[in-house]
């Protein structure tokens, strides 16, 4: 299939710097356009295609959920039910209420509604660290909650990784070979792991690139939730299986902006469901489009720059079609810089009616407004629209008036 949008990638990898890039467009049985372009390191002369393995970071999440749910089906676990029946030497501190690791379930770990914070002591993107993944699981023990159990909707790599862990606990298997075997084997995702051991030994793998890092990390102790390498090839029959099988996958669907290791998203007015991933020299967007049998997949070796989630939505664009986007600055990518520490791309969104900013790394924070221009968001920050590009700062929700007060 003539896809124009791609013909113009030879041109974006130039003009943004991009080592490298592969592109997947597929149906639920058909995969309509697969390629890669650029190299797979930089400055370096080996080419991407099709089976190159990229680390796709937080898109691990959706991996990790869907092992979770044929658990569930196995008779392993229960989604429903506190992860101190699998875990039973669990404790995590709570300034909101005791115990609170006996109201915490899976469906709260995969949801991200535990109330935890982002980032475990031990093995983080801060400080990676040579840790184990079951080292890493086990310092969330140590973590204050940031709100109390199921209030709200909090980004957090250590829910998924609990699950991963538990996953591995009830199993006895490591948590990258239990994937494998219920997951990737059955698929025949012979491009995909969570295993670093597979990972670090394989010669057709990109290498992430970082502005100001001359290398990073391969193996991370953050599996379940950012551990995940495949190929573009792969991620495309993933994808499928998504779209083929996505009455028996609907638990995993159900929410207004995020379900279980899923997003709930828009590219260019058109709903579409999936993740996004970015960090260690990567980011990539993975995401199909139900009610058209559409996917998309963008994977990149680069974090300096915003093409992948643009690229996607083009695609989307241009093979299904769109619905206008409102007027405003809504539905429009931004480029962000706060305080040195993060940078890369935003977006705002607008899905069924609720006003989203989506961090480059894939977080969403759903948004109310606060006056004019200004807009809070459920974990408190805020977002201010009066300024171009918009800026943000993390404020303490309580600090502020209601909207409309």
């Amino acid at each position: 299939m003539d896809i124009s949008v791609i013909a113009k990638v030879p041109g974006l990898l130039e003009e943004h710097r991009l080592p490298g890039l592969a592109v997947g467009v597929c149906t639920a049985d058909s995969v309509l356009w697969a390629g890669g372009f650029g190299v797979t390191r930089a400055g370096g002369d080996v080419p991407i295609g099709t089976e190159t393995m990229f680390s796709v970071q937080s898109c691990s999440k959706m991996y990790t959920a869907t092992a979770v749910l044929h658990a569930v089906r196995e008779g392993l676990v229960e989604m429903d039910e506190p992860i101190v029946r699998y875990l039973p030497e669990f404790r995590v501190r709570s300034a909101f209420e005791e115990d609170p690791e006996r109201r915490i379930t899976v469906r709260h770990l995969l949801s991200h509604t535990a109330g935890f914070t982002h980032e475990a002591p031990v093995g983080s993107n801060y400080v990676v660290g040579r840790e184990s993944f079951e080292e890493h699981c086990r310092s969330i023990y140590q973590t204050w909650l940031r709100f109390p159990v199921g209030e709200r909707f909090e980004y957090s790599n250590l829910g998924i990784d609990l699950a991963g862990y538990i996953l591995q606990r009830r199993s006895g298997l490591p948590f990258h070979e239990y994937v494998r075997r219920v997951l990737f084997e059955p698929l025949g995702l012979e491009r995909t792991s969570f295993d670093a051991r597979v990972i670090v030994r394989e010669r057709d793998r990109a290498i992430g690139h970082s502005k100001g890092y001359l290398r990073l990390p391969v193996r991370v102790p953050m599996v379940a939730a950012g551990g995940l390498y495949t190929s573009v090839a792969d991620a495309c029959r993933y994808v499928q299986f998504h779209l083929t099988e996505a009455e028996s996958l609907a638990e995993l669907y159900e929410g207004k902006t995020y379900g279980l290791g899923v997003a709930l998203a828009e590219a260019n007015g058109i709903p579409v469901r999936g993740h996004g991933g970015g960090g260690f020299g990567f980011l990539s967007d993975m995401y199909w489009a139900p009610e058209a049998g559409i996917g998309v997949v963008v994977l990149t070796n680069s974090t300096a720059h915003p093409l992948h989630w643009k690229l996607a939505c083009d695609i989307f664009r241009e093979v299904v079609g769109t619905t206008a986007a409102e007027d405003g600055p809504w539905n429009r990518d931004y480029a962000i810089h706060v305080s040195g520490v993060r940078d890369g791309t935003a977006r705002l969104r607008k899905v069924n009616g609720i006003h989203l900013f989506e961090h480059w790394n894939g977080q969403n924070f759903p948004l109310r407004e606060h006056q004019p221009g200004l807009y809070i968001s459920s974990n408190g920050e805020m977002l201010d629209l009066t300024q171009t590009p918009p800026t943000y700062a993390n404020v303490r929700l309580h600090e502020l008036s209601e909207p409309g007060a």
